[in-house]
């Protein structure tokens, strides 16, 4: 924000530019609205990190508006979807929010670097094309750089790659970059066609949803985690690779502790609402490649590939500790024990042995005084 002070101390933004920015912000609220439902299942189904469809307006800022009417509508739109959607750690709203703003920094830049005119005024020709090009390749890279860091170093990874997001998420947000290219252009020269934009993106949205759906199949109904046998299918492929490549991989196998008392106590609603504040949990804690699953009743599994002990003791550590501090809808404080168990790449072990060994861990851990992590390492 520092950033936005500045360049309105150098250069106060013009009224022509209210409009603009007054539509975008109108249509972020909107978007926000309409895309609300379709939004709260994505954010169940997707998993952590996923790509923002809110690109196309935060983008079109960068090219229209001064660079502080553009932080501004970057950062309503993270705090009104933060405000309007699932509970989620604030910080984390605050940190993309903040990346955004610089990647939008470092592509208007990019832009007045390559062009002599604003975009509003800018000839729609081959030349000026090519700048917003780089400019959004800019945005993108930036932007991909700034929230790579925050998850390798938010959570412990052995290597960059892992903390990067898939292709279909990278090539997402490049397309929502060019839908912000269109919304650009037409509230500069038309107007009345930026409706059709945000069509064009609630469909994107619902189209994102069905694919996620699709994958529903796969998943545990009562906490949007994978079931037991896609679980288990997806874990083999990854130990056998993790194998090929030379790395370790590791198991945690967590279990609610005096799970029965709160069900006798409260009632299977409120059980049902610690099941599904544990999954959010993880959601939010485990990294992007990493597989996370129901294992039964008030189990949960968490494979993490190419993760050596220490770290997965880590990993576990900060999970167990962020779900014994939530409080908020539960009627009383819940904790976890963990089993974890680590397989090197000489090992045999399938993902049997694994489980086996997490789940020995887990015993360990429950009789050592629950509320805590044990661990195994299978021999090489």
């Amino acid at each position: 924000m520092a950033g936005a002070v500045w360049t309105i101390w150098g250069n106060l933004p013009g009224r022509a530019e209210l409009f603009p920015a007054l539509a975008l912000i109108g249509c972020v609220l909107l978007h926000t609205e309409l895309s609300r439902p379709v939004e709260q299942l994505r954010e169940r189904f997707a998993g952590t990190p996923h790509i923002s469809l809110d690109t196309v307006w935060t983008f079109a800022a960068v090219l229209l508006l001064h660079p502080a009417l553009a932080a501004l509508v970057i950062t309503i739109s993270f705090l009104y979807r933060w405000l309007r959607g699932r509970p989620a750690p604030l910080f984390r709203r605050v940190f993309s929010a903040a990346a955004t703003v610089l990647s939008g920094y470092a592509a208007a830049a990019a832009l007045a670097l390559l062009t002599t005119v604003p975009f509003a005024s800018a000839a729609r020709d081959v030349a000026e094309f090519g700048g917003i090009v780089v400019a959004g390749l800019v945005f993108l890279v930036v932007n991909t750089a700034l929230m790579t860091v925050a998850v390798y170093f938010g959570t412990p990874h052995e290597r960059v790659r892992d903390a990067l997001a898939g292709p279909e998420e990278y090539g997402l947000e490049a397309a929502t970059i060019g839908l912000g290219v269109l919304l650009a252009w037409a509230l500069a020269d038309w107007p009345v066609a930026l409706l059709l934009v945000v069509g064009i993106t609630l469909a994107l949205h619902r189209n994102v949803l069905i694919r996620q759906l699709r994958r529903q199949a796969r998943s545990d109904a009562k906490t949007g985690l994978l079931n037991v046998a896609a679980w288990r299918a997806a874990a083999t492929g990854e130990l056998v690779r993790a194998k090929r490549a030379g790395r370790t991989t590791s198991v945690l196998m967590l279990d609610l502790d005096r799970f029965k008392l709160v069900n006798d106590r409260h009632g299977h609603l409120v059980g049902d609402r610690c099941l599904l504040a544990v999954a959010d949990t993880l959601r939010t804690e485990v990294r992007a490649g990493d597989l996370t699953g129901r294992f039964g009743g008030e189990e949960f599994v968490v494979l993490l590939p190419g993760t050596a002990p220490v770290h997965a003791h880590a990993i576990a550590e900060r999970i167990r500790g962020h779900i014994a501090a939530q409080t908020g809808g539960l009627p009383e404080p819940i904790t976890v024990s963990i089993g974890l168990a680590s397989a090197p790449p000489a090992a045999t072990a399938d993902v049997d042995a694994l489980l086996e060994a997490a789940d020995s861990a887990l015993y360990e851990a429950k009789h050592a005084g629950r509320n805590r992590t044990a661990g195994h390492q299978l021999a090489g």
